[in-house]
C-alpha cells in the first residue's frame, strides 16, 4: 500500500468523521414549528439528529428536547425522513455505513479514529519498509481532534443516565432533559389493575393526570447530599417523594394527617397504590413488581432529590445491611435508597438538596381535580376492576353489606 493510498484513506476517514459529528445542530434554516399528532402543543425548535426512534430539537433557548418521533405529526415525520435523506446524500454512500443523527455510538467514533491509525501501521507492515510518519503526523492529529469532537458533540447530545432506566416505559413516558433536571412527562396510569384490595375507601377513582409540559416531573440529573436531610417521619406528607419509573409518583407511607400509615391502615391495593383526593392514583409502598420488567437489581424509582431507589435486593442478590434511618447507604457508586417490607417501606425521606415548601417537594406537579373529593365509605371493599383502553373507560368493582356495586366512567 503506497503512501499516497494511505493519505487518500485518512483523507476519506476525515471527510467522514467531521460529516457524521453533528448533523444539522443549530442550522437556522432547520428552525420550524413542530406539532405532535394528537395535537397535544407546538414548540419551535432546530432539528439536530434522529436516535432509537426519538427526534431532539433544540430550542432558541439551547434547551435540549427529545421527542419519540412516532408522536410526531405526519408532516413532521416527513419532514425528518427527508432530512435524513439530504444528509446521507451528502455525506456520500459510505456515510451510510454508521451515522450520529441514526444511532451511532461513541464506540463506533473511537472506532473510526482508530481504524485511520491501525491503517497507518498495516500500510508499513505491508511494505516492510522503514518510513517516517512525519508526512501524516498532521492528518493523523486532525483526525484525532475531529474524532474527539465528534465524540463530544454525541455526549453532548446523548440523554442523561438516570433516562435509561425509564426506557422500558417509554409507550407510555415522555423525556426530555437539560443541565439540571431529567423531565418525565406521564398521565399517571400504570399499565397494572388499580385499587383491589382497598378496605378503607374514600370514594376516589383512577383518572390520568396531566403531567406534561410545566407540569412534568423533574428530577435532579446531579444530585447532592443535604447538609440537613428531610425525614419522612417528620415532614413531606404532602405530594410526592419519589417517582416510579413507570411515571406513577411515590408518596410518604404516612398520610397527610401525620400519623396513619397507609398500609396498615388497608388502605392501599395489591401493588401498594391508591387515589388522591385529585383522583390521582399514587404508590405510597415500593413497586416491586416493576422488577419483573426492568430487572432485579434495577432502579423501580428515583426520589425527587435524584437519588435510585431499589428493591430489596441490591444489585449482587443480597438483602442491603446497614441501612440508615432513610434506607438508604452509600455505595462505591453513590448514594441509594432501598425498599423494606417494613416502615418507611421507601426511602424514608430526602437525603439530597431539596426544596420544601408547603411540606412538600418543590417543583413537583399538581393533580387536576374535576371533582370534589370522596368521603369514606365505611365497610366497603374494593374486589374488581377493568379497563379498555380504546374506549377509555374505567369500572370499579365493591362489595357493601354483601352486595355488589360498581363505579364506571369514561376516563379522557
Amino acid at each position: 500500500m503506497s503512501h499516497r493510498t494511505v493519505a487518500a484513506l485518512m483523507a476519506l476517514f476525515l471527510s467522514v468523521s467531521v460529516s457524521w459529528a453533528h448533523p444539522g445542530h443549530g442550522d437556522s434554516e432547520d428552525l420550524r414549528l413542530w406539532k405532535d399528532a394528537e395535537g397535544l402543543f407546538e414548540i419551535e425548535a432546530s432539528f439536530s439528529l434522529e436516535k432509537d426512534g426519538k427526534a431532539l430539537l433544540i430550542k432558541h433557548d439551547g434547551a435540549a428536547v427529545w421527542i419519540p418521533v412516532a408522536r410526531l405529526s405526519a408532516a413532521d415525520r416527513e419532514w425528518i425522513r427527508a432530512r435524513k435523506e439530504e444528509i446521507a446524500r451528502m455525506n456520500g454512500d459510505s456515510a451510510a455505513i454508521v451515522r450520529a443523527g441514526d444511532g451511532q455510538s461513541v464506540t463506533g467514533m473511537v472506532v473510526l479514529g482508530m481504524t485511520g491509525l491501525v491503517v497507518l501501521a498495516l500500510a508499513g507492515n505491508a511494505t516492510r519498509k522503514r518510513w517516517s510518519v512525519a508526512p501524516f503526523a498532521g492528518s493523523a492529529a486532525v483526525l484525532l481532534m475531529a474524532g474527539a469532537w465528534g465524540v463530544a458533540a454525541w455526549l453532548q447530545d446523548a440523554p442523561p443516565a438516570i433516562q435509561r432506566h425509564f426506557e422500558p416505559f417509554k409507550d407510555k413516558l415522555r423525556f426530555r432533559s437539560d443541565g439540571d433536571w431529567f423531565y418525565v412527562e406521564s398521565n399517571g396510569m400504570p399499565d397494572h389493575p388499580m385499587m383491589v384490595g382497598i378496605r378503607a375507601w374514600q370514594q376516589q377513582v383512577p383518572i390520568p393526570q396531566n403531567y406534561t409540559g410545566g407540569n412534568a416531573w423533574q428530577i435532579p440529573i446531579k444530585p447532592r447530599m443535604a447538609d440537613t436531610p428531610v425525614s419522612a417521619k417528620s415532614a413531606l406528607f404532602r405530594g410526592a417523594i419519589a417517582l416510579a419509573v413507570n411515571g406513577v409518583p411515590i408518596f410518604n407511607p404516612i398520610k397527610n394527617d401525620g400519623r396513619t400509615d397507609t398500609f396498615t391502615a388497608g388502605e392501599l391495593d395489591q401493588y401498594g397504590g391508591h387515589c388522591g383526593k385529585g383522583d390521582d392514583y399514587h404508590y405510597h409502598i415500593a413497586p416491586i413488581h416493576l422488577e419483573k420488567i426492568v430487572g432485579k437489581g434495577k432502579p423501580i424509582g428515583y426520589a425527587l432529590d435524584g437519588f435510585p431507589l431499589y428493591g430489596y435486593l441490591d444489585q449482587g442478590g443480597n438483602e442491603p445491611k446497614n441501612l440508615d434511618a432513610f434506607n438508604g447507604r452509600m455505595e462505591r457508586d453513590g448514594y441509594k435508597y432501598y425498599s423494606t417490607k417494613t416502615y418507611p417501606y421507601v426511602n424514608g425521606g430526602l437525603k439530597g438538596v431539596v426544596t420544601v415548601r408547603g411540606d412538600q417537594v418543590d417543583p413537583q406537579p399538581r393533580a387536576n381535580p374535576i371533582r370534589p373529593e370522596g368521603r369514606p365509605l365505611r365497610g366497603a371493599k374494593i374486589t374488581g376492576f377493568s379497563r379498555d383502553d380504546e374506549k377509555r373507560t374505567v369500572k370499579v368493582v365493591y362489595e357493601l353489606s354483601g352486595k355488589a356495586h360498581s363505579v364506571q366512567y369514561t376516563a379522557k
